[in-house]
């Protein structure tokens, strides 16, 4: 007895070990200093890519630098301002730019919201291959597309305009504000109804069934209770494609400048790159300070229309299963139309691009003109030395700028996730990229590094900087969703065994996140190929990449066989790069 009395008593404290292990209070605090390095530093790199720029742009509006860089003019003025609300070429931009945005958003939202409905709450047929057709815009860049629909309707030779003055007697003209936001509303889809289809998906049918017992028709219904459910969705949507369409610079620039119409943001530009070589640095910036003002107003908009978006709740339960709405006698005329939008917004353009970049000359699309197609334009365009060079700019600028965004995005969305107020703080303020046009965002950095001594102008690393600036905010988030479905006891877990807060995020975290985190540098990849103000405004001959070529053939020598082969390339890179997104996705949740 004795014996086994002194072995209970031997045990017991062996047994009561364990309770003293979870988390020794020198590991905490060395885990909190690593958070509130990283913080530290977030707000740092913040300050650094977003806040200088900003203020380099204010400082220079301030500036009589019509003909002088801003650091060169002693004292400040409210003259740029005073110029720009006193000329009549203001009350005219404003004008283009609120029909252009206007029209844009209306067009988009027309076609956005008939798509996420028909695709989600309906029983349309060819579902599975209209859906991914719809979103067929996301793989052209801007420049591409505005470039395909000049080509495609354009009242000389273009098949759609062709087409459209044979069939209604109506002449189209490309070149005009309709146009523009035509092809900027087309352009906006993709992304309008990416937003939108999650609430059509997840809207219960019981509110549809309540109401057509009530004896009400299907277009009551639609109007009476889908429509006012969606409106947060709608809405918020709508705002965000304002500031888009607000900063979109290719298609204005491309279908608006033959005629002198001009946007804000082609305005920017213009005024920074005139054709009189005659930059007003000044007039460039104070109209950039009201680009980012309209855009930070939208911004607010959106935010707040978010942030109650909870008061339309319309799903809750295990049970709920969606129903698809019957069209019965309609399903193949909604079909129909439908394709008809596909082939003539996207398929008619693209295989007009393709078919100019196999011609000598401009020519309408026949088969007697069949004979003359060939490959010639791409043997000039591979043969030609400053489409190498631009190439390995493009190819550098796209993985450098993907694989830093990634990086930092991992890096700020851990902050808040892991780093407590500060962090989240952090986080929220790289939403301040948002209000930033990318042209504006351009004009920021080129100032900044012209007054700075760091030797970066002139070379891919100031497009890099810039396009790591743009791409932050959107990166950011995408990985932050992924970390807040982590489940917090997988990393308790590992400090428990022992491990640093250093070991926890490079064996858990990470690990987790990673599809997620390549996911984001693929996004990045494909959208970096393509962006034009930025890398219009910060290149020269040596650091051009593909799209400036592209902008540097119609502008100059306008000669669209050359440049649609050169638009076909740049289309094939995005392409696959937006498949290769869309399919590391896909593998995501299956």
């Amino acid at each position: 007895m004795q014996s086994g009395t002194q072995l209970v008593t031997d045990a017991s404290p062996r047994t009561s070990q364990p309770a003293r292990q979870p988390a020794p209070a020198p590991r905490r605090r060395r885990g909190k200093g690593l958070l509130t390095t990283v913080n530290v530093l977030i707000g740092v790199l913040l300050a650094y890519l977003v806040v200088f720029p900003l203020g380099i742009l204010i400082y220079s509006s301030f500036k009589d630098s019509e003909l002088k860089l801003p650091f060169q003019v002693p004292g400040f003025t409210i003259d740029n301002f005073i110029k720009i609300f006193e000329s009549h070429r203001l009350a005219e931009v404003a004008l283009n730019s609120l029909i252009f945005v206007v029209g844009t958003v209306a067009v988009a939202l027309l076609i956005s919201v008939s798509m996420a409905y028909l695709f989600e709450r309906t029983d349309i047929p060819g579902k599975r291959f209209l859906a991914p057709s719809v979103l067929a815009p996301m793989a052209v860049p801007a420049t591409v597309l505005a470039v395909a629909w000049v080509l495609a309707a354009n009242p000389a030779n273009g098949p759609i305009a062709i087409a459209i003055e044979k069939v209604f007697g109506v002449s189209v003209d490309i070149y005009s504000l309709p146009g523009m936001f035509l092809v900027a509303g087309i352009f906006g889809v993709p992304s309008m109804y990416i937003m939108l289809s999650p609430t059509f998906a997840r809207l219960n049918q019981e509110f549809e069934e309540a109401a057509a017992t009530s004896g009400a028709g299907w277009f009551t219904r639609t109007r009476k209770v889908v429509l006012p459910l969606t409106v947060p969705a709608i809405t918020a949507s709508a705002m965000m494609l304002v500031v888009i369409a607000l900063e979109e610079f290719a298609i204005p620039a491309i279908l608006g400048t033959p005629n002198q119409i001009f946007v804000f943001s082609s305005l920017v530009q213009n005024a920074l790159q005139p054709p009189s070589g005659e930059a007003n640095y000044g007039q460039a910036s104070a109209y950039g300070v009201l680009l980012v003002v309209l855009s930070l107003v939208m911004i607010a908009v959106y935010r707040r229309q978010t942030r109650e978006s909870h008061r339309f709740k319309v799903v809750s339960g295990k049970g709920y299963r969606p129903t698809p709405v019957k069209l019965g006698k309609w399903r193949f005329p909604v079909a129909t139309v439908v394709s008809l939008y596909v082939l003539v917004a996207i398929i008619v353009p693209i295989l007009t691009l393709i078919w100019t970049s196999l011609t000598p000359f401009l020519q309408p699309i026949s088969l007697k003109n069949a004979g003359q197609l060939s490959f010639a334009n791409y043997k000039t365009i591979f043969t030609d030395p400053s489409l190498t060079h631009a190439l390995l700019n493009t190819l550098v600028i796209s993985v450098v700028t993907a694989t830093l965004t990634a990086a930092f995005g991992f890096w700020l969305a851990l902050a808040s996730s892991r780093g407590g107020r500060v962090g989240r703080t952090l986080f929220d303020m790289s939403f301040l990229v948002f209000a930033i046009p990318s042209v504006v965002l351009g004009v920021a950095v080129l100032f900044l590094y012209l007054f700075i001594p760091i030797p970066v102008y002139g070379t891919v690393w100031i497009i890099v900087i810039a396009l790591t600036t743009r791409y932050i905010p959107r990166g950011s988030r995408m990985i932050q969703t992924a970390l807040l479905q982590l489940d917090g006891g997988l990393e308790e877990v590992g400090r428990v065994s022992g491990a640093s807060s250093g070991t926890v995020l490079r064996r858990v975290v990470f690990p987790l996140a990673f599809p997620s985190i390549s996911r984001t540098w693929l996004w990045v990849f494909a959208n970096a190929l393509g962006e034009l103000p930025i890398a219009l405004l910060l290149s020269n001959s040596d650091n051009r990449t593909v799209v400036v070529l592209l902008w540097d053939m119609i502008g100059e020598s306008a000669n669209y066989p050359e440049a649609s082969a050169l638009a076909v390339l740049l289309l094939a890179l995005s392409a696959v790069s937006v498949w290769w997104v869309n399919r590391r996705g896909y593998q995501q949740h299956v």
